[in-house]
């Protein structure tokens, strides 16, 4: 009994030693960008729709929680809502490269961090077709602490 009382001692000393001062701050604004809200998987070289397998775009966000800094980061979870209407798909894999490009006050660009977000299609097996899907992804953004974000833009990575 003596020895589980030290271990949960220790171990709970060692949890309250980690812990780190946060603070809320302002979340920026969001916005998509306007030449890259939409996305085609299929082939790139012709714009062929029986080589498509959907499109996405890019459709709303809210973030997640509150905007927080830490010791050594500004902290920003947000969460995008993405539709994805199928035109001939091969399968019901679902993969997207998101870029966001992070500015300060000056417009200046401060950062760029990519994602990707997987899911799949929703399948229909009355119909046997792929309906139009809505995917959220989730994307945590961190950025140094002594860097001041104005604003962020997100779009879909263009891959030739």
């Amino acid at each position: 009994l003596i020895y589980f009382i030290i271990i949960s001692l220790s171990g709970c000393s060692y949890i309250s030693n980690q812990s780190k001062e946060t603070a809320i701050i302002d979340c920026p604004s969001v916005y998509f960008s306007s030449e890259n809200s939409i996305y085609a998987d299929g082939s790139n070289e012709d714009f062929d729709l029986e080589k498509v397998n959907y499109k996405a775009s890019l459709n709303n966000y809210g973030f997640v929680g509150n905007c927080v800094a830490d010791q050594q980061y500004n902290s920003f979870i947000l969460d995008i809502l993405i539709l994805i209407e199928p035109i001939n798909p091969r399968n019901e894999i679902v993969n997207l490269p998101i870029f966001v490009l992070i500015y300060d006050s000056e417009n200046n660009l401060v950062d760029k961090q990519y994602f990707r977000i997987n899911d799949n299609l929703k399948f229909n097996s009355e119909k046997s077709i792929y309906e139009i899907t809505d995917v959220i992804g989730s994307l945590n953004i961190y950025t140094d602490l002594e860097k001041q974000i104005n604003y962020i833009t997100i779009g879909f990575v263009k891959i030739n």
